[in-house]
């Protein structure tokens, strides 16, 4: 939607030409220095802000420059505020298409905007209506940090979305990776549960796939003592897992005659197994990661 801010003159104001933006804010402007601050969190277009001055019934653009005037001791009256009012309305009327229109002013702008807004069918909004003077800056402040707070929010998302992007193969070298580049994250994305989740397996995992080196260089050790033509090697060719092992058609046969090999064996692959078995654990860990990362 197409949006302007309207934003008040501050009474505190710098003492040399500059922006308005800068020359409107200042120690004693918390409520335009919050107003401001708003505008900016948002990445509200500079172009789309204006600023109010009853003064000479000027609208002034967010970088224009300002020399300084003088600052009146009272309000204006009513009647110049409904004339400045329809000035500002026929500056609005000129944008095309109507824009919405934020206003953020005291009641001796806002009310006769209000007015005319309503009569024209200008869609407005008037930032702290009713809230008081005094209560404004701090009303701002929490605008703007549910603004931050939002902002943060939608950030979050989008890394959960390439946390999730990692998760490719759901293999234990993945699952270390996310260990290591997102555990101090893992609250924000609601993830802590798998995390440490993946940490248990993971652990489980490499001791497993120790175990099995082990075994196996235990296997290899007796089976060069044991194998001295070769001939329970090429047997191995064909046995990959304890089924391929003990469906073989030679298998007692190659048991009676190699059987400190086939006990070494029988380890290995029990071992390799718990190691697979672990290996796919982290799989599903990691599936129920990416579930998770949707949520």
């Amino acid at each position: 939607m197409n949006r302007i801010a309207l934003i008040t003159e501050s009474s505190t104001r710098q003492d040399s030409p500059m922006p308005a933006y800068r020359f409107y804010q200042g120690s004693r402007s918390r409520w335009v220095n919050n107003i401001i601050r708003y505008m900016e969190v948002r990445n509200f277009s500079e172009d789309n802000i204006f600023f109010l001055s009853v003064f000479g019934q000027r609208i002034i653009g967010y970088q224009e420059i300002i020399d300084p005037y003088p600052v009146r001791k009272w309000h204006p009256r009513k009647d110049e505020c409904t004339a400045f009012a329809e000035k500002v309305l026929a500056f609005i009327q000129q944008i095309h298409p109507l824009p919405f229109v934020e206003i953020h002013t005291g009641k001796t702008i806002s009310d006769p905007l209000k007015r005319l807004f309503d009569e024209k069918g200008i869609e407005y909004r008037v930032y702290g209506d009713g809230v008081p003077l005094g209560a404004k800056p701090t009303w701002y402040a929490e605008l703007i940090e549910n603004e931050l707070t939002q902002i943060r929010l939608k950030e979050i998302e989008r890394e959960k979305m390439v946390v999730s992007s990692l998760i490719q193969f759901q293999s234990p070298q993945e699952a270390s990776h996310l260990i290591d580049q997102f555990e101090n994250k893992a609250h924000l994305y609601g993830v802590e549960a798998n995390i440490e989740e993946l940490k248990k397996l993971l652990g489980s995992y490499r001791q497993k796939k120790k175990d099995a080196k082990k075994a196996y260089e235990a296997f290899n050790n007796v089976m060069e003592k044991e194998d001295i033509a070769g001939e329970f090697n090429k047997f191995l060719l064909n046995v990959q897992s304890l089924a391929e092992l003990h469906g073989h058609a030679h298998f007692e046969e190659i048991k009676s005659r190699f059987g400190q090999s086939v006990a070494k064996l029988r380890l290995y692959l029990i071992k390799h197994n718990y190691a697979l078995m672990a290996e796919y654990s982290i799989f599903a860990a990691l599936q129920r990661m990416q579930i998770a990362l949707l949520k």
